[in-house]
């Protein structure tokens, strides 16, 4: 396909990549609501408990996938198609190295202490008493977030946590580094001539477009790795790999912690409970940084034969 829209400066990029997403968002959004109409009273699609007596946690999974795909997969593939000409390879899409996919998992599983740190400590932050109004709109916005996802999570039946890993581990993984470290990233370094300011500035609209404010610091760290990830293997299967080791390490302990200790909310856990040693931070840390430098080190290697 002719990448009828390369001619476009990086601001005009990011326009239509704006306009991409607004679109996809509306149409899809539109039809997947049509199409969910006639079942409306069926009850295998909404099966579950009630949300605020409007819908059920079946529905609002369907509503999440759309979402998903529509926020996320469909205006990639389409930027990729018309800023650079084919819908997987402009966005980064190649065959990838075995070993990069294993130690990108790695950075990511090694980078979780450090995280989890950042996030008790964000978790922790206050704002200004003239800021209060905005800290409790923040705080309530954080526990609605993570409400939501525990009704999602919150279930003991087989095919509804195959569902779960489909939408909370591969769907995000997929989709959100297809747009952001496939589209923006490399529009952000076209635009300012600078892959490193390129990264931070996704890892920056990556945490904050969640609006999540109270993990926001550990989400634009993991952002900062995968920016990183694309940066030096030229592949975007490498961030798509990291960003499903996090996500689906994270399910494997919500339900390890469901499992063991059912009178706790792993999403909110309680502030005895949220101790980490230092030691197993800085070890873990180590690890993390000698696995980046295998990552660089054997990408290096690649290039040079």
């Amino acid at each position: 396909m002719k990448a009828v829209w390369n001619h476009f400066g990086g601001f005009g990029k990011i326009v239509m990549t704006i306009l991409l997403v607004i679109s996809s968002f509306m149409v899809f959004s539109f039809l997947a609501v049509l199409v969910a109409l006639p079942f409306v009273d069926n009850i295998s699609l909404l099966k579950g408990s009630s949300i605020d007596g409007l819908m059920t946690t079946g529905m609002l999974r369907y509503l999440q996938i759309v979402q998903s795909m529509s926020l996320f997969i469909i205006p990639s593939l389409l930027a990729g198609s018309l800023f650079w000409g084919h819908f997987s390879r402009g966005l980064g899409l190649y065959k990838p190295q075995r070993i990069m996919l294993i130690l990108s998992c790695l950075i990511i599983i090694f980078s979780q202490p450090l995280v989890n740190y950042l996030g008790l400590w964000n978790s922790t932050l206050k704002l200004p008493d003239f800021l209060g109004g905005l800290e409790k709109w923040m705080r309530q916005s954080e526990e609605s977030a993570a409400d939501l996802i525990f009704r999602f999570l919150d279930t003991d039946q087989f095919y509804l946590v195959l569902v779960n890993v489909f939408m909370i581990t591969i769907l995000p993984a997929l989709g959100e580094e297809m747009l952001f470290r496939g589209v923006l990233q490399p529009i952000f370094k076209e635009w300012f001539r600078n892959e490193h300011l390129a990264v931070f500035l996704t890892a920056f609209i990556f945490s904050a477009i969640h609006l999540q404010f109270f993990s926001f610091l550990p989400r634009f760290f993991l952002g900062l790795i995968l920016g990183y990830l694309m940066i030096w293997g030229k592949n975007l299967w490498y961030p798509i790999a990291g960003h499903f080791a996090n996500n689906f390490l994270s399910l494997i302990l919500f339900y390890y912690y469901r499992y063991t200790h059912p009178e706790i909310n792993p999403l909110q856990p309680l502030p005895d409970q949220m101790t980490i040693s230092w030691l197993f931070v800085a070890f873990a840390s180590v690890g993390m940084f000698v696995f980046i430098w295998q990552f660089y080190s054997h990408n290096c290697k690649i290039r040079r034969n």
